[in-house]
C-alpha cells in the first residue's frame, strides 16, 4: 500500500509548538546548501520560536503535521499574503523527513491542500534548490491546476515564486 494512503494531515496543537521549532531546525539545516545560513553560537539556526508559534495561534495562519501511521513525517505552514495586489495564501515552508521521501507524500499534500481549496496560492522555493524546483515542476505537470504563473518579487531574488489557482 502506498505510504500516501496512510498519511494524515493534522493541525499542530498549541502544546506542540516546541516540536515544530525542533523540526524546523532540521528544515533549516537542509536548506543551508542554498540559503548559506550559518548556525548561531548556541548551535541553532536563526529561527524565532515565537514567530513560528504564530503559525499555530494566529488567524489565517496554519502549521500542519504530516503523519504516516501516526508518526511525524514532516510539516508545512501557510500564511495569508498579497502578491501583485492579489490576496493569496502562501504555502510557506514544506518539509518531509528523509525517511518518507520519494513515496508520494509531498504530491499528495499538494493535492489535498492546494487543490482542495478555491483560493490562489503562492509557493516559493530557493532558486538553487534543484530538488524542490524539480518537485514543483512535476507537481505542476501532474496536477490539474487551472493556472500556474511565475511571479517575480524583486525584493526576494533568491526565490522562485509561483501563483497557483486550483482547478474549478
Amino acid at each position: 500500500m502506498p505510504v500516501a494512503q496512510n498519511m494524515t494531515l493534522r493541525a499542530v496543537a498549541p502544546g506542540e509548538a516546541g516540536a515544530l521549532a525542533r523540526l524546523f531546525q532540521l528544515y533549516c539545516y537542509e536548506n543551508t546548501a542554498w540559503s548559506g545560513e550559518d548556525v548561531l553560537a548556541d548551535g541553532r539556526y536563526d529561527v524565532c520560536d515565537a514567530g513560528l508559534a504564530e503559525y499555530v495561534h494566529a488567524s489565517g495562519h496554519a502549521a500542519v503535521w504530516i503523519e504516516v501511521d501516526g508518526a511525524l513525517a514532516g510539516f508545512f505552514v501557510t500564511e495569508p499574503g498579497v502578491a501583485g495586489g492579489l490576496p493569496v495564501q502562501e504555502f510557506s515552508d514544506f518539509f518531509i523527513l528523509q525517511k518518507y521521501r520519494r513515496r508520494g507524500l509531498a504530491l499528495e499534500v499538494v493535492r489535498r491542500v492546494l487543490l482542495g481549496s478555491e483560493q490562489t496560492w503562492l509557493v516559493a522555493m530557493f532558486r538553487a534548490d534543484a530538488h524542490a524546483n524539480a518537485f514543483w515542476r512535476q507537481a505542476f505537470a501532474r496536477l490539474p491546476f487551472a493556472r500556474v504563473e511565475a511571479y517575480d518579487a524583486p525584493d526576494l531574488p533568491q526565490f522562485q515564486l509561483y501563483l497557483l489557482k486550483p482547478a474549478a
